[in-house]
């Protein structure tokens, strides 16, 4: 064939190509995309088929951590050691803790107990979430620095964790508005509809500082709140003792002004909050610690701003200049009203009202009260009405909280700024507190103003020693003992191994 049967092979070649691609082709899109891979199983709680073992009364612990009951806790001591086994592979542990800060070392091991990995934890979040490594079926705690009050311990296995208290983000560095409230309620209370504006329908950073701590069973309706509620991240718990109204003098001793004032300065400080929101300087309903609390979150404005007040806190966190300062049934420089019975997108078409009064449920042991979060021209707990006790941007002209505050790339300078004020600002007008809306002042002289319910202590007020330094000294040691235990741990674990594995290789040498 010559020449000629070579082009033809070539062609023939050429064209069974062309089918064998076209088929090819032809398949592919008959067969269509390739299917997507299964998506990750939800998390099951495998907690009842773990065991608890390593301190003693290990059946009476499981039946502490497990019971649902968030007031009662078990106390681990340091040096004390909790190791939970499951027979099937874990996937997270989710623990609740009863005390401001914790600093323990998280042990993971396999089934054949081989160690994958320790590392030291350090929180000042109630719920903690860890994620544990691939293979993980046994866990052991063991406390740093100090002992560990555990409430709750479950195991899930791994997937996705399902929604809950325990899966709200630890407290936050950073924060655009912070609701400082004196008890576990009052958020809802009296300030219930901030957040749900403001935090969820309009997208700015909120959490709220709790100042007194009456027990861990209401600190953990506190959480339960939060989430009901829409919040993202766990309160900043102060810590401060709960008195109430009738208790003696030397009891109210326990709750000093100058000691709240002070921890709210350093939470500025640290969270550099552009927005504060706090309650009634008349206690709404005269509770003398609610007054207390209104007026130290006031005070304490002033002070964050200032070099020379607790030198301590403005060399680690710098200082800080709130923007704007709102206290409940304040009159004010201006005031604003809160839309709280708008449906909000956000929460699905409920009501800011809808949605304080649902995370209020959460408190179980304030049920008994006959206070709720309300709206009513002469409420004490009316969480509509707020006065701007203290600008440094201008009164209000449009019932925004936010207004004359940028957001954005603005919001972002204003944290990042330091400013070392000369002085405190002079106060020019004075508030006057009051339960029913009235049209905002005029003539304002200056946008700066103070509340007169107490005193404001001068910029040289400094305790010595107080439960926020001694917290801070205390974490620090548990953090360095804890990365040199770590490494110790680490390289104990690392020698462990390759002895079983020189073993082995010189058995089967044998």
């Amino acid at each position: 064939m010559g020449a000629r049967g070579s082009r033809l092979r070539r062609a023939g070649a050429l064209l069974c190509a062309w089918l064998l691609l076209a088929l090819s082709g032809a398949s592919l899109a008959r067969e269509g995309p390739l299917p997507a891979e299964d998506p990750q199983p939800p998390a099951a709680d495998i907690t009842e088929r773990c065991a608890f073992s390593g301190v003693e009364g290990s059946k009476a612990l499981r039946r502490t951590l497990t019971d649902g009951r968030m007031g009662a806790y078990r106390r681990l001591e340091a040096g004390e050691r909790l190791t939970v086994r499951s027979p099937s592979d874990m996937g997270t542990l989710v623990l609740r803790l009863c005390q401001l800060e914790g600093t323990f070392l998280l042990i993971q091991r396999d089934g054949r107990g081989v160690p994958l990995g320790l590392r030291p934890v350090k929180t000042d979040a109630m719920a903690v979430r860890l994620p544990l490594g691939a293979g993980c079926r046994a866990v052991t705690i063991c406390p740093l620095g100090g002992p560990l009050n555990l409430a709750e311990l479950r195991v899930f296995s791994p997937g996705e964790l399902p929604p809950g208290p325990d899966g709200l983000l630890p407290p936050a560095s950073k924060v655009d508005f912070l609701i400082v409230a004196t008890h576990p309620d009052d958020e809802w209370v009296f300030l219930g509809g901030v957040y749900p504006l403001y935090g969820r329908e309009r997208g700015y950073t909120g959490a709220v500082a709790m100042v007194t701590l009456p027990s861990w069973e209401r600190a953990n309706e506190c959480l339960n709140g939060l989430y009901l509620g829409g919040f993202v991240h766990q309160p900043y718990l102060l810590g401060f003792n709960d008195v109430a109204q009738s208790a003696p003098k030397a009891k109210k001793d326990r709750f000093r002004a100058e000691e709240v004032t002070l921890s709210l300065a350093r939470l500025y400080r640290r969270v550099r909050p552009l927005v504060v929101v706090t309650q009634d300087l008349m206690g709404e309903y005269g509770h003398w610690q609610h007054i207390l609390v209104a007026q130290a979150a006031f005070d304490a404005v002033a002070l964050a701003a200032d070099p020379a007040y607790d030198p301590a806190s403005a060399s680690a966190y710098g200082t800080w200049t709130v923007q704007k300062v709102y206290q409940h049934l304040a009159q004010g420089m201006s005031r604003i009203t809160l839309e709280v019975q708008t449906p909000l997108s956000s929460y699905g078409g409920l009501t800011a009202l809808e949605v304080a009064q649902k995370a209020f449920a959460a408190h179980k042991t304030q049920q008994q009260t006959s206070f709720r979060p309300t709206v009513g021209e002469k409420a004490r707990e009316d969480i509509r009405f707020f006065g701007l006790t203290w600008s440094t941007v201008g009164p209000d002209t449009q019932n925004d909280m936010f207004e004359h505050i940028e957001a954005g790339e603005t919001v972002a300078a204003l944290r990042k700024a330091t400013p070392a004020p000369a002085g405190t600002p002079e106060p020019t007008a004075t508030p006057v507190p009051t339960h029913t809306p009235e049209p905002a002042p005029t003539g304002t002289p200056r946008p700066t103003a103070a509340p007169t319910a107490a005193s404001t202590p001068g910029p040289t007020v400094t305790l010595a020693s107080s439960r926020w330094d001694g917290a801070e000294a205390a974490a620090r040691w548990a953090a360095d003992r804890a990365e040199a235990l770590a490494a110790a741990l680490a390289a104990l674990a690392a020698l462990a191994v390759a002895g079983r594995q020189y073993r082995r290789a010189h058995h089967r040498r044998r």
